[in-house]
């Protein structure tokens, strides 16, 4: 009976959802009334299985008696219900919320056939969610409590706390009620799930169906991950779950089950991929309010320490605020846990291994293992793992694409096509592919500043969201509706992992980088992501030692084909380093980008990129790289003015790099000189383009497209330029990114 009410009220959710004007508090506009309800939901379930582990039945909760399934579907419903007064007529309503709540709740429940004892115990729950309404049962209490956990880090009442005394006072009917209900043993643990070197997994082949298929079967455990807290708890236990981890609100007692199972699940599937899993302390409202001990601003600001101790309370609190008080919270909490975390990984003495005798055939695409299948599609041996994941790539369901289809059918655009059958396939006649892995700037600092549950669930969802609609309005900016549509063509693209705030993307070699900076644009000018700046302008602009910026980083590595698709991760790995270590300073969108051109054997960025492109006699730099998002536009604008000019003179001038700054300049000048009088305008504003590109600052040294200051290298972005219309990627789509500034 209950499930059927949870049902039903589940299908009331999406449209509660999507309403941001409906704030849980007007007083914090970056949590809305949804986020509330669903972690209140989440705290009580888990707050209500404590109970029952410690004894407790149903009845002596809530006065019925109820199978363990419909007590917690009730637990459920409650926690979801109980602010639903602050939700009115496309608005929110906070005065006489909880009588308007009580009257929205009969209204809805007069649609049931329910028993009279039922109907009461949700209204109570309604009626009495806070403690200046007495609350009497268990239940009620626990609902009250689990709405002050939610918001406990987001409420100014505790934030006022300046001294342990004050803390004590402000927190005491609280601590009072936790203490009634659980006594001096807290009630909830967080749980936080990392992969171990997934890369390994995913990337172990180039043969696409493997990534594909390994890719697949990550979604497929995220999704196990969160069907287990489904039937153990209810799906709102889970702040966050993608990407490869998840974060959830537990029982104490639970936690250590619910690890074991957890790891379990990803071994068992896979056999050779991991998943490591801590849980904390058990935790109360002055943890998640406060985050780690000491709780008052007080003791805080006293911190001091020397030596190692002295930088560690700079990295904690300093690094990052000006207040440290703006430390202690929910995020904190979280922080230590992540440490945690770290700590596990580092210390595991032992991983999966499958053994391989000298008498047995290896696996004729890994190369490591056994063989025990035969392909018929590629005609060779393979083991068990690559079986596995080759089955799943070529199998019905596609994961990443389908998701891309329905967010093309909701704004009513038409996506069809398969996946492409392999690399070569995907690569096309050129033979070259672009590997786009991008991830955004500074994120798990700001994650680690969030208040509440609510507001961290809140900055993950936003996250997650921003960061799928860049990368699909990118792939439709880039490729356009008519590509993706209809065609008996395989679709131009492999999205090999899409989670969190990370895109990993595989292209044709000419679409890369426009890809990479509409995917870099999109994000930038995300709906979710401006208001997510605004809110942390609102709390933290002032203490933060760095404007608020949220955006992403990109590496861009553009090869063969043939070239192993780890070997090019790796490499992208590096790349990314480098445009991440630009966006500190700039505070901006970043891309790092090398085409590999001649077989090579490093797989460091950095080193690459010394070794092609830094030349001892100048000292000059034939590149410009990294550039950020504004800059990497204005190049590609460039390249479309340069490539007016004939391949011949081009090569010309490529090779004239090499011989110093003053012979490419006499050559470009020549090349200026004998074009026609239109061109030679264009080319001259090119030159100078180029040279504004990379400092147009007083202190700079140089003429036309060669640049430096003083007493330092000369660099040049104009074979960047050269490479771009090489590589045909100047004809497709990129963005104004005028809404892009470099600090």
């Amino acid at each position: 009976m209950v499930q059927d009410l949870i049902r039903a009220f589940e299908r009331l959710l999406p449209e509660l959802e999507q309403a941001p004007y409906l704030l849980a508090d007007t007083r914090i506009p970056s949590v809305s009334l949804y986020d509330h309800l669903a972690l209140t939901a989440g705290l009580a379930v888990a707050m209500a299985g404590e109970l029952r582990r410690r004894g407790l039945s149903a009845e002596q909760i809530c006065g019925l008696s109820l199978p363990d399934g419909e007590f917690r579907a009730l637990v459920r419903l409650c926690g979801l219900l109980h602010d639903i007064g602050k939700a009115r007529l496309g608005e929110t309503e906070y005065r006489l919320h909880v009588r308007r709540g009580v009257e929205y709740a009969q209204e809805w429940l007069a649609g049931y056939d329910l028993p009279d004892a039922l109907r009461s115990v949700i209204l109570g729950t309604i009626e009495r969610h806070h403690l200046r309404d007495h609350p009497q049962s268990r239940l009620e209490k626990l609902i009250c409590l689990a709405d002050s956990y939610a918001s406990a880090g987001d409420r100014p009442e505790l934030a006022r706390a300046s001294t342990a005394a004050e803390f004590q006072r402000l927190s005491a009917e609280t601590r009072s009620l936790e203490q009634e209900l659980f006594g001096a043993e807290k009630p909830v643990c967080l749980l936080l799930g990392d992969a171990d070197a997934i890369k390994g997994y995913v990337y172990e082949t180039s043969a696409l169906p493997e990534i594909r298929g390994a890719s697949e079967i990550l979604q497929e455990l995220e999704q196990k991950v969160r069907t287990l807290f489904a039937e153990r708890l209810c799906e709102e236990a889970l702040i966050y779950c993608g990407g490869g981890g998840f974060l959830a609100i537990v029982p104490a007692s639970q936690a250590g089950e619910l690890k074991r199972e957890i790891e379990r699940l990803y071994l068992e599937k896979t056999r050779t991929a991991t998943l490591t899993v801590v849980s904390s302390e058990p935790i109360g409202y002055a943890d998640i309010g406060r985050g780690l001990a000491p709780y008052d601003d007080a003791q805080v600001r006293a911190l001091s320490g020397s030596g190692v101790a002295r930088d560690l309370l700079f990295s904690h609190f300093d690094a990052l605020l000006t207040e440290r008080t703006k430390r202690k919270n929910f995020g904190e909490l979280v922080s230590g846990l992540t440490g945690r975390l770290q700590q596990e990984k580092r210390a595991k003495l032992t991983a999966p291994f499958l053994e391989t005798l000298p008498i047995h055939r290896r696996c004729e695409s890994c190369g490591k293992r056994a063989a025990e299948r035969w392909d018929e599609v590629r005609d060779e041996w393979i083991c068990a793992i690559c079986h596995q994941k080759r089955e799943k790539g070529r199998g019905e369901r596609r994961g990443f694409r389908d998701e891309f289809v329905d967010w093309a059918a909701e704004r009513g655009l038409t996506v069809s096509g398969n996946l492409p059958m392999d690399l070569d396939t995907l690569a096309g006649s050129d033979g070259r592919i672009a590997l786009l892995y991008a991830d955004g700037n500074n994120m798990g600092d700001l994650l680690q500043l969030m208040p509440s549950p609510a507001s961290y669930r809140h900055f993950s969802r936003v996250l997650e969201k921003a960061t799928q609609d860049a990368l699909f309005s990118a792939l439709l900016s880039v490729f356009g509706e008519e590509r993706l549509k209809g065609t008996k063509e395989a679709l131009p693209f492999e999205i090999i992992a899409l989670g969190g705030d990370d895109i990993v993307v595989i292209v044709p070699a000419q679409y890369g980088w426009a890809l990479a900076l509409q995917v870099l644009h999109e994000f930038k000018r995300h709906e979710g992501i401006v208001q997510l700046e605004e809110e942390l302008r609102q709390r933290l602009g002032d203490v933060l030692r760095h404007p608020v910026s949220l955006s992403l980083s990109a590496g861009l590595a553009i090869a063969d084909v043939k070239y192993p698709v780890s070997f090019l991760l790796s490499l992208t790995e590096g790349l990314l380093k480098e445009a991440k270590r630009l966006a500190r300073e700039a505070q901006t969108s970043t891309l790092c980008h090398l085409w590999l051109r001649a077989p090579i054997i490093s797989e460091s960025a950095k080193d690459l990129l010394e070794s092609l492109y830094k030349r001892p006699e100048g000292p000059r730099r034939l590149t410009a790289r990294p550039y950020t998002l504004e800059q990497a536009c204005r190049l590609t604008h460039i390249a479309r003015q340069l490539a007016e000019m004939s391949a011949a003179p081009r090569r010309t001038l490529a090779e004239a790099l090499e011989k110093g700054v003053h012979v490419s300049l006499n050559s470009a000048l020549y090349q200026a000189a004998r074009a026609r009088e239109a061109v030679r305008q264009q080319l001259q504003r090119a030159f100078r383009e180029l040279g504004a590109l990379l400092n147009d600052s007083p202190n700079a040294q140089g003429m036309w497209f060669w640049r430096r200051e003083q007493n330092t290298e000369w660099r040049t972005s104009l074979l960047d330029a050269l490479e771009l219309i090489e590589l045909d990627a100047h004809r497709y789509p990129i963005p104004e990114a005028s809404h892009e500034h470099t600090a």
